[in-house]
């Protein structure tokens, strides 16, 4: 999976269904948008990108060092120093979600939602979320390797059959 496969899932476990056109058009106030942070930060959402960012440097301190093997101690070294400096620009992604959630959802709605995520059970789900979220992703990529490999057999098969060999 790549780095920004990874990120596109963190950012869909949030994604909501969206409203009629109409209720777009009006913008969110300033009081959603701040029930909308805190409903990320409730949520967990916030922490999350915290975890996420050292994945995509590992990913992508990989995809180096398989360009250049014998500095991936140096390559994994910039990274590894790079991450709390792009960490720290979450904030911006976060203000542009909790608008995104803002428009969508009523004020009522996201104190709803923040109610729950305070809730024991809300919490819990909060917590096991990362965990779990990890856990899909290595059994995503086991998958698609599979279905992969599998894709490829049988389009060589059939390809094959039409004197194509490949």
């Amino acid at each position: 999976m790549t780095y920004r496969a990874l990120f596109v899932l963190v950012v869909s476990i949030f994604a909501v269904a969206a409203l009629p056109e109409a209720s777009r058009a009006q913008g969110p106030d300033p009081a959603r948008i701040a029930a909308a942070k805190q409903m990320m930060v409730v949520a967990g959402a916030a922490s999350q990108f915290d975890q996420v960012m050292p994945l995509i440097a590992e990913q992508m301190s990989q995809s180096f060092a398989k360009v250049a093997p014998d500095k991936a101690n140096e390559i994994a070294d910039v990274f590894r120093q790079l991450v709390p400096r792009f960490i720290d620009r979450k904030g911006v992604l976060l203000d542009q979600i909790a608008a995104l959630y803002a428009a969508e959802l009523t004020l009522d709605e996201l104190k709803g939602i923040i109610a729950f995520y305070k809730s024991p059970i809300g919490a819990k789900f909060a917590a096991v979320q990362p965990g779990i979220m990890r856990q899909s992703m290595t059994l995503g990529q086991r998958w698609g390797q599979q279905i992969g490999t599998e894709l490829a057999e049988e389009a060589r098969k059939e390809l094959k059959k039409r004197g194509i060999d490949l």
